[in-house]
């Protein structure tokens, strides 16, 4: 079992994408959709991840079951790095189980809350059509003026 853990966590690690997002935005993003903390979730294969904050990632499972996950500290690469892994027993992730960050750091998981990606993608797609509007944080139109009525 030892020897399996090791080459599990090998196969589950895969690269990052960069973002061009302000600084706390991810995180800002995800909070709103997260649920009440669970103790586990099921999981057999990493879909995709995203470092969202210095002790947060959020881990896709498929591209419908995400989790909003909580590192103790000390991890001081998560944020930065371009490789990660997570470590699973029986196919269950738990706050028993760590975050491998690039090629040597072990990040314990301290907290795992569940994504509503339904509402997430939502939200996602309302801000994408209200950006091509060019709506998206411009202000509101001024009121129409009025003419007042002339006689004649």
């Amino acid at each position: 079992m030892k020897r399996i853990l090791p080459v599990l966590a090998a196969a589950l690690l895969f690269t990052g994408c960069a973002t061009s997002r302000p600084y706390g935005a991810a995180l800002n993003e995800y909070l709103p959709f997260t649920g009440p903390p669970i103790q586990e979730f099921h999981f057999w294969d990493l879909y995709s991840w995203e470092a969202v904050g210095p002790h947060q990632v959020v881990l896709w499972s498929t591209p419908w079951e995400a989790y909003f996950v909580t590192v103790g500290s000390p991890c001081f690469n998560l944020e930065w790095t371009n490789r990660l892994g997570v470590t699973s027993s029986a196919g269950t992730i738990s706050h028993f189980e760590f975050v491998l960050v690039g090629h040597h750091e072990r990040c314990q998981i301290i907290e795992i809350r569940p994504i509503d990606t339904k509402q997430l993608k939502v939200a996602r797609k309302k801000r994408s059509v209200e950006h091509a509007k060019g709506t998206e944080g411009a202000p509101p139109p001024p009121p129409a003026a009025t003419t007042p009525a002339t006689a004649t």
